[in-house]
């Protein structure tokens, strides 16, 4: 590195950004941080002694490549490992059984990758090292115009597009900028520097003020100058920042309660399952902002204003009069208007796509204020700001509600607990009276207690190990996730369906015990070959075991989930190991049976109630509403499927209604034996949905969207039949997205004629179907055919087998032909007719030398009594003297 940088950041080589990278990655942990303090220093320049700073000039073109996870203004660029391995396969032309187009494949798999599995970017170096020699000329500027661009793209569904701006990108770099850009697109840099270093080491300051804000730009921009000291940090208007979070607590640790919270009064909130936001409110500017916990932008989605949006018209009627602007703290919840409840996560509910009046709307829970009538409140204590909440605004059931409250004694902790058990809650959240509010601190006062975290509460599952995952990092190269299954027992035979994916629990010492034990039996999956007696969805390990050679593992987990990755559709939320059983032989794993005898006891909850015991009111406890879903929504009963082969892999399908031979659970359950997947709502990675046609009022509301095919039911009946995956053809087709509509016209014509496949008569007449004639097309005085001809045959007559023909068509008036539908009435054959030369007869005279009937007309002798009286003779002849003259 040159001893000083005279340029500014955005003007600095990125082939030097990557020898830096380089250099920290390769120094020891001590090193690390002062080679990068030294780059820092630098690349300031003189600009910190700046007034007017412009962006682009301080240190934050180079801080977001450093931090691009950190990165909030640059979106997900939708690239992962697989897609580039096959990119760069395609780049080098390589072909796909070599070492290297292996390595790229397989780069999980040690035996292929080495001492590089499981980094993608350093199996990709070494790959490419000896291919690209020189250094780019790309500056750090030019590597974030491109990834802007990249990310766009991403955004708007142009996939071919990044690939493409990747691939032109690709050949201007070198062997190791490739590599560094490869962990700039995976958002993976592999530095060994926590993102807290590399923030102090910019300004001492700039991690308090990330965790406010939530802004790389806002952090460059206010602390470019490292001498200047931010004394202190506030909370402002429409600005995101990171809010105040609980501290984990067990019930029993009341030494940490007592030590934290004074006062024997206390705070406890019922904890939401929801998703966690902040409001942002201004009277005057009528302007509306919603930011998550993670500082993304909603605002589009619940609306800017009080007239636009799902949310923000209603809240708006809601605030009080008083109210001048302020920023409200809460859980954007899911609440069910049927049954006047909140749903939780495991309904697999998107909040933010909910609609005001559906069964399901959004309702925003507010338990906290920070700002109120143009004053940060983060200093008041909580007791204090809540009585300013309370006059905020008036509460709208369903939609715009304080969180459910109480005021406590701490002996009175386990009661609420209880009670949040019985109610089938979360759990609570104790909070000090006296706490202020301190953005993304765990530990101000705020303490979360979940049934999860007290010993016993937890129902444990002895699971069996059935697959692999290699891990990255430290990890890499070394099997630490595994694929958990439940045995599913038929007489003498059986089989292992999988249920979950778990990795947090191990110590490194029980990891590596337990590798040693299984690193013998692990063996290799491959693409389109499932294991015997195994069953997986779409999450396949990397590597899976043989049952008689796996360990039982005994799994906690917090409840039972909906999903689409495990081909059982349901999965556990939040599980981790305890520890590994080798006391038990592997087939006494939880059975299938045993499992959905779980879920019936204890409704997806998987812990235990407690048992009051000084409960002798007589009071009858209220029971918790069970939803149920009529028969007709149900997906088929995957237990009774038998696989037959893979055509539909990988495709998910929606099933709209039934076909004239099969109900729509048939037809979903033969989906899933021939390998795909079935959801009875359409979602990113749904293929198409299925319909018998547009007028249905689901296949109506789907195609206003535009986001997903809707194709005939006809189709997928047709593949059953088959056993084959057939392509689409216009006839299948009842709406296209985009994407296919695309796919579509580099295939079919205008009017849905295959430009690949050979014609038939029947794809023929259905494509003409769909032509509007044009006048001059059946014009009998300007021969548009044989302009044709001369253009394009230089007066060579090549359609020439009526050339001396003029006929005249029975039945045929060229004064009205049918614009549709015109293969009817002679005309196609007609068009056929004149289309190889011959001339159309408006009327017979003497130079007529054909006259065509229909076999289906019984006009003959009314045609041979005209021949008798003329001079000169015609031939009677039927519609398949055209066809049989060409001879098709």
């Amino acid at each position: 590195m040159a001893s000083t940088i005279s340029k500014p950041c955005n003007k600095i080589p990125f082939e030097l950004f990557c020898r830096v990278c380089e250099d920290i990655y390769n120094a020891k942990n001590e090193k690390k941080v002062l080679i990068l303090e030294k780059f820092i220093s630098k690349c300031r320049g003189s600009i910190e002694k700046s007034d007017n700073l412009n962006i682009e000039d301080t240190f934050y073109p180079v801080l977001r490549l450093l931090l691009p996870v950190s990165d909030k203004q640059r979106g997900a660029y939708g690239v992962k490992e697989a897609a580039l391995g096959k990119l760069y396969v395609k780049i080098l032309c390589l072909a796909k059984d070599s070492p290297d187009a292996q390595k790229l494949l397989n780069f999980r798999v040690p035996k292929v990758s080495g001492s590089t599995a499981g980094d993608f970017a350093e199996t990709l170096y070494w790959v490419i090292r000896s291919r690209f020699e020189d250094n780019g000329s790309m500056s750090i500027a030019d590597i974030n115009q491109i990834l802007d661009e990249i990310a766009m793209k991403h955004a708007t569904n142009e996939s071919r597009e990044v690939e493409q701006i990747l691939q032109s990108m690709l050949l201007k770099l070198s062997a190791n900028e490739q590599k560094w850009l490869i962990r700039l697109l995976l958002k993976d840099m592999r530095l060994g520097i926590a993102h807290t270093k590399i923030l102090k080491a910019y300004h001492d300051d700039a991690n308090d003020l990330y965790d406010v804000c939530n802004d790389l730009k806002k952090v460059c921009k206010m602390l470019n100058n490292p001498s200047v000291v931010l004394h202190e940090i506030s909370v402002n208007l429409f600005e995101p920042f990171c809010p105040m979070l609980s501290q984990r607590c067990e019930i029993t640790d009341d030494s940490k309660i007592n030590k934290m919270v004074k006062n024997e009064d206390l705070f406890v909130d019922i904890k939401l399952d929801g998703e966690r936001f902040q409001l942002h409110w201004s009277k005057e500017k009528n302007i509306f902002k919603y930011f998550s916990r993670r500082g993304n932008d909603y605002t589009d989605t619940y609306g800017c204003n009080d007239v636009n949006g799902i949310l923000s018209p209603v809240l708006a009627k809601q605030f009080k009069s008083d109210v001048k602007n302020c920023i409200l703290d809460g859980e954007m919840m899911c609440y069910n208007t049927k049954y006047k409840s909140f749903s939780t996560k495991a309904m697999n509910i998107d909040v933010k796509k909910l609609r005001i009046g559906n069964t399901h709307q959004p309702c925003f829970c507010v338990f906290d204020i920070v700002y109120y009538n143009d004053r940060v409140i983060t200093n008041l204590p909580l007791e204090k700001r809540l009585d300013i909440l309370n006059t905020i605004f008036e509460p709208l059931e369903g939609i715009f509600v304080h969180t459910t409250r109480h005021k406590a004694r701490k002996n009175e902790l386990m009661k609420y607990l209880n009670d949040a058990i019985d109610n089938h809650e979360e759990g609570i959240v104790v909070k000090d009276p006296l706490s202020i509010y301190k953005p993304n601190s765990r530990n101000a006062g705020w303490y979360k207690i979940k049934p999860e975290y007290t010993d016993g509460a937890l129902i444990e599952l002895d699971l069996l190990i059935i697959g692999g995952f290699y891990g990255e990092g430290k990890k890499r190269g070394v099997v630490s996730h595994f694929l958990m299954g439940l045995l599913e027992k038929d007489g003498e035979s059986f089989k292992c369906s999988a249920i979950s994916r778990v990795s947090s629990g191990f110590s490194t010492e029980e990891l590596a015990d337990l590798s040693r034990k299984l690193s013998s039996h692990w063996q290799r999956v491959y693409p389109g070959k499932m294991p015997p007696n195994i069953e997986w969805g779409k999450e396949k390990p990397d590597l899976w075991i043989e049952p008689e050679s796996s360990v039982i593992v005994q799994v906690k987990a917090t409840e039972i989930m909906t999903s689409n990755i495990f081909k059982s559709k349901i999965t556990l939320r939040f599980p981790r190991i305890e520890r590994v059983r080798y006391d038990k032989p592997w087939h006494d794993c939880l059975t299938v049976e045993e499992f959905e005898s779980i879920i019936k006891q204890t409704e997806g909850k998987l812990y235990t109630s407690h048992t009051d015991e000084t409960n002798t009111s007589g009071k009858i406890k209220k029971t918790r509403v069970t939803l149920t879903v009529d028969k007709k929504f149900l997906g088929p009963n995957i237990r009774d499927i038998e696989f037959i082969n893979n055509m539909f892999e990988d495709k998910e399908f929606c099933v709209l209604n039934d076909s004239e031979t099969l109900n729509k659970s048939e037809i979903e359950k033969k989906i899933l034996e021939y390998g795909g997947r079935v959801v009875q709502n359409p979602g990113n990675d749904t293929f198409c949905v299925l319909a018998n046609n547009i007028k249905h009022i689901r296949a109506h509301a789907i195609k206003l969207s535009g986001k997903h095919s809707i194709i005939s039911t006809k189709w997928i009946l047709s593949c059953f039949t088959d056993n084959e995956f057939l392509n689409w053809t216009p006839e299948n087709v009842l709406f296209l997205s985009k994407e296919h509509q695309l796919l579509m016209d580099e295939k079919f014509d205008q009017y849905g004629d295959s430009y690949t496949e050979l014609a038939t008569v029947e794809t023929l007449r259905r494509a003409m179907d769909r032509v509007e004639l044009d006048d001059d097309l059946v014009n009998t005085e300007v021969d548009a055919f044989l302009e044709f001809q001369n253009e394009l045959f230089n007066e060579e007559q090549c359609f020439k087998i009526f050339e001396k023909c003029q006929v005249y068509f029975d039945d045929l008036n060229l004064e009205n032909l049918p614009v549709r539908n015109f293969h009817t009435n002679t005309v196609l054959e007609m068009l056929i007719f004149k289309f190889n030369g011959g001339t159309v007869c408006k009327n017979i005279d003497n130079n007529t030398t054909h006259v065509v009937i229909h076999s289906s007309k019984n006009n003959v002798n009314k045609y041979q009594t005209m021949k008798r009286d003329r001079n000169q003779a015609f031939e009677i002849v039927d519609e398949n003297w055209i066809t049989q003259k060409i001879k098709w």
